[in-house]
This record gives structure tokens, sequence and C-alpha cells, in this order.
């Protein structure tokens, strides 16, 4: 099986997990649309940092408040399905 792409929802948005080629380096890109509109993340496939922020900036914006980290642990869980 390979999980190409993915879709998570929250009460005040959606968006959509993958990851792919950016300048020639694997990249998870995340786009979505949010508590505060559109927005874009590329995020490192090794880098375990970005991709612990990146699940909390998608927390924040899908579910329309700061969460705690039992809050953000699903998300970081979906962005790693795609990390190296």
């Amino acid at each position: 099986m390979k999980i190409t792409r993915m879709t998570v929802e929250g009460t005040k948005g959606w968006a959509n997990i993958a990851r792919r080629e950016v300048a020639g380096k694997a990249v998870i890109g995340i786009r979505g649309d949010g508590a505060a509109g559109v927005f874009d993340l590329n995020v490192d496939t090794r880098d375990e940092r970005s991709q612990r922020y990146a699940a909390a900036r998608i927390q924040r914006e899908l579910d329309g408040y700061q969460g705690t980290t039992g809050d953000v642990a699903d998300y970081l869980r979906a962005i790693q399905t795609f990390a190296d």
C-alpha cells in the first residue's frame, strides 16, 4: 500500500498533506484553508522539529485554538506518514 495524499479536517477547516519534490528535495507539502485563511507549508522530510511546528500550526488553523500536546499529536502522526 502506498499513501500519496491525505486530507485532514478540523472544525474550522481542512488541509491536504502530500510528499513532493521541491527544487530537487523531498518535502512534505501541506496546503489548507483554516481559521486564518489559506496556508501553505513545506516541511523537511527528515527534520522532526519542523514537523512538530507544522503539526502545531495545522492544529491551530483547523481547530481554531492553540491545543495541547495531545491535540497536536494526531496531526503530527499524519505528517509523519510522509516523513523519512
